[in-house]
């Protein structure tokens, strides 16, 4: 029976193994998009002030006057009882 080979392990330092597609991926180049400027733009979160605006554009664009629509009076039976 022949003896199990044994692995020379290193007396200091971090030991780690690493798959063939890390190995790849770390000759790679690092590139920073953000650096260029091509990163995200704009806002990355629901704006609400950004919101209301836009909507009252479109009303203002639609025609519709301050407010929804004027006050007609009271139509329900409700107001007729009063």
């Amino acid at each position: 029976m022949s003896k199990k080979h044994k692995r020379a392990v290193p007396k200091s330092g971090a030991v780690w193994r690493q798959s063939a597609d890390e190995a790849t991926l770390a000759q790679n180049p690092r590139y920073n998009g953000f650096a260029c400027g091509h990163g995200v733009h704009g806002e990355a979160k629901y704006n609400r002030t950004k919101a209301k605006r836009a909507w009252q554009k479109q009303l203002r664009q639609e025609g519709a006057s301050r407010g929804s629509f004027p006050f007609m009076g009271c139509v329900s039976a409700a107001c007729a009882r009063r």
